[in-house]
């Protein structure tokens, strides 16, 4: 069972009208250990940072084999321990695929918000936040499942957080479920500092 993650993260930002800074870090592929024990389960931790200056926005996207025995789910939060895995109450938002219907949850612990937008080979499960250029903090979201919209009615807020530094992917079933998350840093369109 083979497992790739691809998390890229990117920004740009202009200031003092003629300056230009970039900033970019080169995408990390991890690839899932294979399946150890006879709970078919296989986790991979993936630190990052979730948010650097002049950041406009915010990309998620996980594809996989959306079946009716498997389960994928990537989770966010802050590894407050510092012990490079992202447990079960550092998470603060969890998403995926499990068993027919995608779902979002913010935290283990808290209600499951679930979606089902028919089954198959393969869907992808997207989202794009838009972030206040003076705060980082999400302004708008648009959720979608190849297309069709998702989680309307969601806070924005359960989206995105700049205090991310830690991804956690876990994949679970008999089947290679071919996941492939990807995690987008963008740069504001354009910020023009006069003095």
């Amino acid at each position: 069972m083979k497992r790739n993650l691809f998390v890229s993260l990117a920004a740009m930002g202009i200031a003092g009208g003629l300056a230009l800074s970039a900033w970019a870090l080169p995408p990390v592929h991890p690839v899932l250990p294979p399946v150890a024990y006879i709970d078919t389960e296989t986790v991979t931790n993936v630190p990052v940072a979730a948010w650097q200056e002049h950041a406009g926005k915010f990309k998620f996207s996980l594809t996989c084999r959306t079946t009716a025995t498997n389960n994928v789910q990537f989770a966010f939060g802050r590894d407050a321990d510092d012990d490079g895995i992202l447990s079960l109450e550092e998470s603060d938002l969890v998403v995926g695929w499990d068993c027919g219907k995608w779902f979002l949850q913010g935290g283990y612990d808290a209600e499951r918000i679930e979606t089902a937008v028919g089954t198959g080979d393969g869907q992808t499960l997207a989202w794009t936040v838009r972030l206040s250029p003076r705060t980082a903090m999400p302004v708008s979201v648009t959720a979608t499942v190849d297309g069709t919209p998702a989680f309307g009615g969601v806070d924005v807020g359960i989206f995105y957080s700049k205090n991310w530094n830690m991804f956690r992917l876990t994949g679970r079933g008999l089947a290679d479920s071919a996941e492939s998350p990807v995690v987008q840093i963008l740069p504001d369109s354009l910020t023009i500092l006069m003095r």
